[in-house]
């Protein structure tokens, strides 16, 4: 019976050789460390050349908006809360029927200055025209700079929203940036979140009950209206959470980089004072 020659032992020189070798298991972390700078390096010159398209339709001051006045204008207001009181009595203590109310332009500019709850797009908006399905508004868009930096930027145009009930909110959504002497691409538009009027105001009590109730919103020439149909439910949903922007995206990917680079970095240094204790023993 033939019998198999014994196998030889790996030398204790080898082994030793081996242990002490300065690149074993170093490949990797070097494959993964270029691979971070690269990630680094392509997202830096993402956001400076993100940064000089913004500033092609960007201003460094923000447009001259003329809000409406409501100086001596004490019976418009007085008619417009009259009509909103009514409708909002008519949703509370007549469920079962059906009720309506229509703004117009100076209503809806009346409401923005007036109204508490809409105190931070006082300062922004202008609404200029209503046509089917959309408000056109003076707007501007106050934005940061590069990122350490005070820098401020304004995107001044006018707006087109288009009107959305959803989730108990009113939403308007923003569908076109008309600037002066610029194109806005529409990548940068599709990124801006909707504005949205009803998400602190769920447990007011003066608003929710409206809020709540309301099943359409529509715009019509000249018109916004909001009704209430007993048994209609809103067909619209906008989701809550928004598609961040292309900067903040950047800027995860640079901090995500520099937190990979720093655990990179103390990794390998307990590596290397593994290996000189266990060169020191040998």
């Amino acid at each position: 019976m033939a019998s198999s020659a014994p196998t030889a032992a790996p030398s204790p020189k080898t082994d030793q050789a081996q242990q002490r070798s300065p690149f074993a298991g170093c490949a990797i972390m070097l494959i993964l460390a270029s691979v971070a700078l690269f990630l680094i390096s392509v997202s830096a010159y993402s956001l400076l050349q993100q940064n000089k398209e913004i500033e092609k339709f960007t201003s460094p001051t923000p447009m001259a908006l003329s809000p409406v006045s409501i100086e001596e204008q004490e019976a418009e207001l007085n008619a417009l809360h009259a009509r909103l009181t009514a409708f909002r009595s008519q949703i509370v203590d007549r469920p079962d029927e059906p009720a309506e109310i229509a703004l117009n332009v100076t209503d809806l500019n009346f409401i923005l200055a007036t109204a508490a709850p809409l105190r931070d797009y006082k300062p922004y908006f202008l609404v200029k025209e209503i046509r089917e399905g959309q408000l056109i508004a003076d707007h501007y868009r106050p934005m940061n700079g590069m990122p350490g930096s005070d820098e401020k930027r304004y995107l001044n145009s006018i707006a087109t929203l288009k009107p959305i009930l959803a989730e108990k909110t009113l939403v308007f959504q923003v569908e076109a940036l008309d600037v002066e002497n610029a194109t806005v691409p529409l990548e940068f538009i599709a990124q801006i979140p909707p504005y949205r009027f009803g998400l602190e105001q769920q447990s007011d009590a003066l608003y929710s009950p409206v809020l709540s109730a309301l099943t359409s919103m529509e715009a019509k020439p000249n018109q916004l209206i909001l009704r209430r149909i007993p048994g209609q439910v809103p067909s619209s949903t906008v989701a809550n959470e928004q598609v961040d922007s292309a900067m903040q995206r950047i800027i995860r990917v640079l901090v995500a980089g520099l937190i990979f680079l720093i655990g990179l970095g103390v990794f390998l240094s307990f590596r290397a004072k593994e290996k000189r204790e266990k060169a020191g023993a040998a």
